[in-house]
């Protein structure tokens, strides 16, 4: 197992937070990829050039709604993955759990942000 009895080997977990430190950076590359695309796709099917306009009073609402549904994902995977290791399980499955939580709160921060400018 692990070097402390435990299964909570001190090079199992660098492995696994390094191959993770490799996905956030996939990620982040790979959305500054999709945004630019994505931006250009708009302004071509518009015909016409994208302004970057000020944000107003709704703006600014939408973004704390949605900001405050990826706060309580992120806590609450944050708090299952406290309960996880309480229990006894493996530190790698509390790190995995932190990770995939936190890509969730992302997730959870943008779909609400597409939701509540739907629904207004």
């Amino acid at each position: 197992m692990g070097v402390d009895g435990h299964g909570w080997g001190v090079h199992g977990v660098a492995d696994v937070a390094a191959r993770l430190c490799w996905a956030i950076l996939a990620s982040i590359g790979f959305n500054i990829v999709a945004v630019i695309v994505f931006t250009i796709l708009i302004s071509i099917a518009q015909g016409r050039e994208l302004k970057d306009e000020r944000a107003d009073e709704r703006d600014h609402a939408v973004g704390a709604k949605a900001m405050r549904n990826g706060y309580v994902v992120a806590s609450a995977s944050g708090a299952v993955t406290l309960l996880i290791w309480a229990l006894g399980y493996d530190v790698t499955v509390g790190v995995y759990l932190l990770f995939f939580g936190l890509m969730l709160a992302g997730a959870t921060d943008a779909v609400s942000r597409l939701v509540y400018y739907r629904i207004g």
